[in-house]
Formats: C-alpha cells, sequence, structure tokens
C-alpha cells in the first residue's frame, strides 16, 4: 500500500524502516532533531539512508506540508510518536485510514507517559494499539493490539525495550488487516483513561508514602527518563536505582537510617503504616554531577532527604 509516515525518534524509526520494505513509502515527515529539546534524529538518518523523500515540521497542517501530503496520495497514513495533535484536514487526506499506535492497551492509558504511569501505577501488563485516528487524542476503533507484561521489578527502560521490540510486527500486522478489509473495532468505554505529559514536577519524591509508593515512582521514571528526584540542603538529587528492603526500616520519612543491603536505607510514611518499611536506595546523583553508588554519594546515617 501507498504509505504517507510521521514519526520522530527511536520508535518512529524503529516502526519506518519495516515499513519501507513491505510497502511503498511515498512520504515522510518527522520534526526537527532538536525538536523540544529531544535532539532525536533516528527518523531522518534512516529516511536519507533508504532514500525516501522527507519534510520537517512542527505540525502536519503546516502550510508547506499539507500539499505535499495530498501529493503524496496515501492509501494509509501511519503515525509512530508524532508528537503534535494531527487535526482533520491531514486525518481525511488517506483513502483507507490513518493509523496511530499507542504504547497502552487502549482505552486506559491514553496520553501521555502511558509506561510510566503504568508502573507508577503498579500495573502488570501494557501493550501497543493500533487504531484508527480520530479527532479526539487516541480514540478510534482497534485494528490490533500487542499485549508485554510488567514484571514487579520491572523498570520503565526495560519496558520501553520491550515495546520497542512489538512495534514493527505490530504495525505491519495492522495494515494486513487493513489490506484484507477487516474492520475495527470500537473502543470500550468502560476502563478509559486519559494521562497528562509527566513533567519534574511530577517525579518529586514524597517520602510520606509507602515503600510501594516509592519503589514504583523510581522504576517508572528509571533511564532513559526524567528521573525520581529529591533534594537534601536544598540541593537537588536524582534517585537512578532503588530496590524494597528484606527487613523494616523505619523512623523520619526521608531520613537515612543506615547503610544496608547494598545501598543506603531510607525511611519512608508514617512508621506505624504497613508497607511502610522503607526503601533502599542503590544508585543516584546529584544535579550535574555523574551518577555513583548511593552509598558514597549519601555517606553515613542521619541525613535528610526532603
Amino acid at each position: 500500500m501507498r504509505i504517507v509516515f510521521l514519526g520522530y525518534g527511536e520508535i518512529g524509526a524503529t516502526v519506518l524502516g519495516p515499513l519501507a520494505e513491505r510497502h511503498e513509502v511515498t512520504m515522510v515527515v518527522t520534526h526537527e532533531p532538536a525538536y523540544a529539546g529531544l535532539r532525536e534524529q533516528h527518523v531522518v538518518t534512516l529516511a536519507e539512508k533508504l532514500g525516501l523523500p522527507f519534510r520537517f515540521a512542527r505540525r502536519a497542517d503546516e502550510p508547506q506540508v499539507l500539499p505535499v501530503l495530498r501529493e503524496a496520495a496515501p492509501e494509509v497514513l501511519v503515525s509512530a510518536n508524532w508528537r503534535t495533535r494531527l487535526p482533520e484536514s491531514v486525518l481525511n487526506i488517506p483513502t483507507r485510514y490513518p493509523v496511530n499506535v499507542h504504547d497502552a492497551l487502549l482505552p486506559a492509558y491514553a496520553g501521555f507517559g502511558s509506561v510510566n504511569w503504568s508502573i507508577r501505577n503498579g500495573e502488570s501488563r501494557i501493550g501497543l494499539t493500533v487504531h484508527v485516528m480520530e479527532r479526539e487524542l487516541d480514540t478510534g476503533p482497534v485494528l490490533h493490539t500487542v499485549e508485554v507484561p510488567i514484571g514487579e521489578d520491572e523498570t520503565a527502560g526495560s519496558v520501553y525495550a520491550a515495546l520497542l521490540r512489538e512495534y514493527p510486527d505490530a504495525v505491519l500486522t495492522a495494515l494486513d488487516r487493513i489490506a484484507q478489509d477487516v474492520q475495527p473495532v470500537p473502543q470500550p468505554t468502560e476502563g478509559a483513561s486519559f494521562y497528562h505529559r509527566i513533567t519534574e514536577a511530577d517525579t518529586r519524591i514524597d517520602w510520606s508514602l509507602s515503600t510501594n509508593h516509592l519503589f514504583n515512582l523510581i522504576r517508572a521514571q528509571s533511564d532513559p527518563f526524567l528521573n525520581a528526584w529529591c533534594t537534601v540542603d536544598g540541593r537537588k538529587l536524582y534517585v537512578k536505582r532503588a530496590k524494597r528492603p528484606v527487613r523494616a526500616y523505619r523512623g523520619t520519612p526521608g531520613r537515612v537510617v543506615k547503610h544496608a543491603e547494598g545501598g543506603v536505607a531510607v525511611s519512608c510514611g508514617p512508621s506505624w503504616m504497613q508497607g511502610s518499611d522503607g526503601i533502599i536506595l542503590l544508585e543516584a546523583r546529584w544535579e550535574k554531577e555523574q551518577p555513583g553508588p548511593a552509598e558514597r554519594i549519601l555517606p553515613g546515617p542521619g541525613i535528610q532527604l526532603a
């Protein structure tokens, strides 16, 4: 089929390569590599390597881009990590469907940061949904889904990598179904949720919460994402890795209790509350400094984290 591709970053390139092998990609639209400070040039590098025509755009309906999309005459428009909303003037261009791949099992976790929010909420599964795009973000009938498990100690980086491996087959299977005239299935309304974009304020550690809350936050914000953070005497400290303790470490929330279990034991939550067993920090870094073992960065008991 004739495809117009809109995508950005590692996810975009992961989809574009196999897509170009199986279909006729008539136009690629991507953001400038420095878009939003992300500096991801994966798509443009691949488009140049494959000899595919491409354009840069912040929005797909920019006056210099919209006519190019129409001239490309796609049967299907494929969106993978395109980072701005697509208006109806773009969605109406393909003769068959505009299609998006979203990193969640819709209708749950529509919106932003699906991997991070899923782990923060303690979910045991995530997935990809390839769906027909409508005016509202992440709505539209479903063509194909893939489920991926989330281990109870798994980090966002690991889950992201597992999802990345599923993107090509998910999109190609959905396109096969379109070619076979398989009708997409409307999304149910039950269980629908929409999450906002995660900012640094959303990743601050609240030491008054339970062990599970903090552990899920820290693993949800593992590399390559913005790490969870706190302060020590006004100085910002990012926590890169942590684990649940074998024994309970209790006291004032946020207090370094001792070096233990291969890291730094920090108390959390009210000491009387079940599940407030503290947490073991394994790796951290001061703002604008290199990461290192938490035992080196927090050298002794009594330090108060806020």
